[in-house]
């Protein structure tokens, strides 16, 4: 009898978490979209390519690129390469953007 009572003791409690997880995630999302709305962003196109996840914009010598929050990759829109290679003149990609560009 004790075993059965423990049993529906630990399904209340996994349920009790599981609702409270779901709710944190809901409020998490609705953050992150909010923020996303406010700088101006669309959500649907600011997900990671490779993984999927939310991409954060940063900046790389004063020019905003997205960085993956989850694998940490790197995507530049169109244009940005040119504009990171122009500035990295000495650097190989700035060399190998002057030879293949």
């Amino acid at each position: 009898m004790a075993d059965k009572w423990d049993e529906r003791k630990k399904a209340q409690e996994d349920e009790y978490f599981v609702k409270k997880e779901r709710e944190l995630l809901a409020k998490l999302k609705a953050t992150q979209e909010a923020e996303n709305k406010a700088a101006g962003k669309n959500v649907a196109h600011m997900t990671c390519p490779k993984c999927g996840q939310p991409l954060k914009a940063r900046s790389f010598q004063k020019i905003e690129i997205d960085q993956c929050t989850g694998c940490n990759g790197i995507w530049l829109d169109p244009g940005e390469i040119e504009q990171v290679a122009g500035k990295e003149n000495d650097s190989w990609l700035g060399r190998f953007w002057q030879k293949n560009g």
